[in-house]
């Protein structure tokens, strides 16, 4: 294993979240100072501890007066993916080289990370190690606590606190160094009311400063579907909520077929509204289904890591739809766990389906009743759930705006079919440009990051070699010398000379620009 000795992709969420659903809630101490490393990164500790970081491994220790430690340590597995049984013997060894006379307990797991306990007199500890694997290998995270067995029972909301003010600064940080998933490094994830835009049909929670692309799309009276996606500044998390491009289902049946009608084929209803001949899929298949042909398209290829049921939903969802009006209506949902590399950057992603049959036996009609998910950097998972979550909470239609839909339904069996295919038109055009104004934004935020990459990786090899770059302001041409001193001219034979004075040293020199 070669170990990162940069920041990587340094990020604290879902430890944070795993400690706190187990302990009560965070209270401040009265002294506490704020840490900025040069290195690149910032963390919140008691006064009188102290912070370090290993510039050999990238390992960062914060320790206590009262013994307490805390290790954050990123690591890159080159060439290999990483799986359960890897992680649970990983995270012992890394564990051991933290501590290696504590009793390190059995690991347990769950999806992509594993958890270990200390079991020794003198020591209580506690660590975690969580991974995502990407096309030139697996980014590890590996984190510890530890402390005397009662200062460590005493110390739960100091931890909490500690790790979660650690941010990374920026900067200092190389290439898809993570920050905070809200936007700058360190700022706090705050929300905001977001209204639909088109017919102002509901309002949704969503985080301030992050893309929101979306709203209601009226493809005839009947056919109105709804969407959002949500894009982090930083690009590290892509968030949604339903998806435009999904209409109404029919079932294939033999009257169907007696009229040309089959799997694959398109019905159109007397209000313009354009029906899909399809067979029935239940939620954990469709969930996977979208995944592999329409995430696909975005970001591959894509590995699917669990693909299960979620009977939890049904029964609430089922509720809703019958409230809804649809009251014979059977519903199934699943969920499908998945990583994905975007443009060489390995990705995370989780993805929810429900779909409903409206009247099972009556009717062939069946719709995707609740569809939901997110692709995110290693880390950031925890936050991109958290995000999805308070969208679906939140989300409020109007009640005008329903009332009106429900007189223009109900008016709509005669519409005029130049009308509706007028409608149509509208929607389908609104929903071409929201797919690409989401899509700049995708690619915007992943070049603006190989910007600041290549930019941190100029700066870090100039100072590691000793070199700088400068600039021919007559040819634009960009040359690596030397750093042998603080002004650097070119000559018209093509030669370079530095000098550590601001006066041209001759005639036949013309003076380089230095890039900082």
């Amino acid at each position: 294993m070669d170990q990162h000795t940069g920041l990587g992709r340094l990020v604290t969420l879902p430890f944070v979240f795993w400690i706190a659903s187990a302990c009560a809630p965070v209270h401040g101490a009265d002294a506490w100072v704020s840490h900025k490393d040069p290195s690149g990164f910032s963390v919140d500790v008691p006064a009188g501890w102290t912070v370090t970081r290993d510039a050999r491994n990238g390992r960062i220790a914060i320790r206590g007066g009262g013994g307490e430690q805390v290790v954050i340590w990123p690591l890159q597995v080159q060439h290999s993916h990483m799986d359960a049984h890897g992680a649970s013997v990983l995270v012992g060894q890394l564990a051991a080289q933290v501590d290696s006379q504590s009793n390190w307990g059995p690991a347990h797991a769950e999806r992509n990370s594993v958890r270990i306990y200390a079991s020794a007199p003198q020591r209580g500890g506690s660590a975690m190690l969580s991974w995502a694997n990407g096309a030139e290998g697996a980014s590890v995270f590996f984190y510890c606590l530890e402390a005397a067995p009662a200062t460590y029972r005493s110390s739960t909301d100091t931890f909490v606190r500690v790790l979660a003010s650690f941010r990374v600064t920026g900067e200092a940080s190389p290439r898809g160094a993570a920050t905070s998933p809200g936007g700058s490094p360190g700022a706090p994830l705050e929300f905001q009311t977001w209204r639909d835009p088109h017919e102002g049909a509901f309002s949704v929670s969503v985080p301030k400063g992050w893309r929101i692309v979306g709203g209601t799309y009226r493809l005839s009276a009947t056919d109105v579907r709804y969407a959002l996606t949500m894009d982090s500044p930083d690009g590290h998390i892509r968030a949604s909520v339903g998806d435009a491009n999904i209409g109404t289902f029919s079932q294939p049946n033999q009257m169907l077929a007696m009229g040309g009608l089959r799997e694959g084929s398109y019905e159109a209803l007397g209000d313009g509204t354009r029906v899909e001949i399809r067979r029935y899929i239940p939620g954990q298949a469709f969930a996977r289904a979208y995944v592999e042909s329409i995430i696909a398209r975005l970001c591959s290829p894509v590995r699917v890591v669990s693909n299960n049921a979620r009977p939890d939903l049904v029964s609430s969802l089922t509720a809703a739809a019958h409230a809804e009006g649809a009251v014979t209506a059977q519903l199934t949902a699943g969920e499908v766990s998945f990583t994905c590399n975007l443009h060489g950057n390995p990705l995370a992603g989780k993805y929810v389906a429900a779909t409903v049959e409206l009247a099972p036996g009556r009717s062939p009609l069946w719709v995707v009743y609740r569809l939901w998910g997110y692709l995110a950097q290693s880390g950031a998972q925890a936050q991109a759930d958290m995000v999805v979550a308070r969208a679906l909470q939140t989300w409020k239609f109007s009640p005008e705006w329903q009332s009106r839909q429900r007189a223009t339904a109900h008016a709509a069996v005669q519409q005029d079919n130049l009308r509706s295919q007028q409608i149509r038109s509208r929607a389908l055009a609104a929903i071409e440009e929201d797919q690409r104004e989401t899509s700049e934004t995708i690619m915007q935020g992943w070049e603006q990051r190989q910007k600041v990459g290549d930019e941190i990786s100029r700066r870090r090899e100039n100072a590691i070699l000793g070199t700088l770059d400068v600039v021919d302001p007559q040819t634009g041409s960009q040359y690596k010398v030397s750093n042998f001193g603080d002004y650097h001219y070119m000559s018209n034979e093509g030669s370079i000379i530095g000098t550590n004075s601001p006066n041209t040293p001759g005639p036949g020199l013309r003076e380089m620009i230095t890039l900082p």
